[in-house]
């Protein structure tokens, strides 16, 4: 079978210049400014996260900086509205600092503006922090944007540490949802001749895997194993830069998610939403292929007491059914297990029961 090379992707790709994770690294934020020769950068935050956080960079950084907005949550049309506004105003820089929703649209602008973008996550719920793709809401339905990778990230483990544990939880489920990820990436490359990257698998995988193996003495909290869980999602957000999309890290534990999205159902997390998916086609891998522990997984979902049922994500049996069957309509293009095994619902009937999701 003919293989399909991007080779496009390998010529010519944007990475993080700085990456700062530790404790206290914010201290050093105008450093990274300066030696990314930005004299006028914007900032974009949220009231909480500018309260906590982003008001005590404000300082550091006041001779750089352009002006502040708090994001109201309005995804692609604040952006749109944003870029209006800032037409005409001299900004050579972006700085994000909050959660998921405030660096999507601080990315988005940045990618608009065509300028370098300084992510500083307040929490490490996913992969988001680093990667090139923003995630947004719109009619209620998930979109995804494809925007440029942050030329910057700073990842303050003190304000990290202190982030809801439930978000650490989730950035745990979304991690480690890259191994069912890289294995369907496998298997369209031996079913489909889809082109595959050993460098980016292995760079979204192998913290995935690291995690996976420390499960039974795991602490989100502990500082060594926060830095592992934050260095993961970094690396993840790389691969996808690397090869352009974000096939390192989203293939059917991923759909199961979105199909919850699209579907309107539960009450989960991004994260929990593919840790619970991850589970179930963990299953379904080693089931078929003989790749893969679903019960490891599951194990090292509760031990950091992040859900593993349908249950404790606001779904009834029915409803995890329904999504899994949804899911197969969902980016046929992108060939996972689900599309190679084609299961039924007496099939998902066994996995969820096997599993003790639902």
């Amino acid at each position: 079978m003919k293989r399909k090379l991007r080779r496009e992707f390998l010529n010519s790709v944007d990475l993080p210049l700085f990456v700062e994770i530790g404790e206290g690294p914010r201290k050093y934020v105008g450093d990274i400014i300066e030696n990314l020769e930005l004299s006028s950068v914007f900032l974009i935050t949220g009231k909480t996260s500018y309260d906590l956080v982003a008001v005590k960079i404000k300082e550091r950084i006041e001779e750089f900086l352009a002006g502040i907005h708090f994001v109201q949550g309005n995804g692609m049309e604040e952006v749109r509205n944003l870029v209006v506004d800032m037409g005409y105003k001299d900004i050579d820089g972006v700085m994000g600092i909050g959660g998921g929703r405030v660096l999507d649209i601080a990315k988005v602008f940045a990618s608009e503006f065509n300028i370098p973008f300084i992510s500083v996550p307040t929490v490490a719920s996913h992969d988001g922090i680093a990667s090139p793709i923003a995630s947004f809401k719109e009619g209620g339905k998930p979109v995804s944007v494809t925007a440029k990778p942050p030329a910057a990230v700073i990842a303050d483990l003190v304000i990290l540490r202190h982030s809801p544990i439930r978000l650490l939880r989730s950035g745990y489920g979304d991690l480690i949802s890259n191994t069912v990820a890289v294995k369907d990436w496998l298997l369209s490359r031996e079913k489909t001749g889809e082109d595959y990257n050993e460098i980016a698998a292995s760079m979204a995988v192998m913290p995935a895997n690291l995690m996976l193996t420390s499960a039974k003495k795991l602490d989100l909290k502990q500082m060594s194993h926060l830095t592992m869980l934050v260095r993961g999602l970094i690396l993840s957000g790389v691969a996808i830069s690397i090869v352009g999309t974000s096939r390192p890290a989203s293939g059917s534990e991923h759909k199961f998610s979105h199909a919850l999205d699209f579907l309107g159902l539960g009450n989960g997390t991004h994260g929990e939403q593919v840790a619970i998916g991850s589970i179930i086609m963990e299953y379904l891998h080693e089931k078929h292929y003989g790749s893969g522990s679903w019960e490891l997984m599951k194990q090292s979902l509760e031990r950091i007491q992040a859900p593993t049922t349908a249950r404790e994500i606001g779904l009834a049996r029915e409803d995890v059914i329904k999504a899994l069957l949804y899911a197969k309509r969902l980016r046929k293009k992108r060939y996972t297990i689900l599309e190679d095994i084609n299961p039924g619902r007496e099939e998902f009937e066994v996995a969820v029961t096997k599993t003790g999701v639902a």
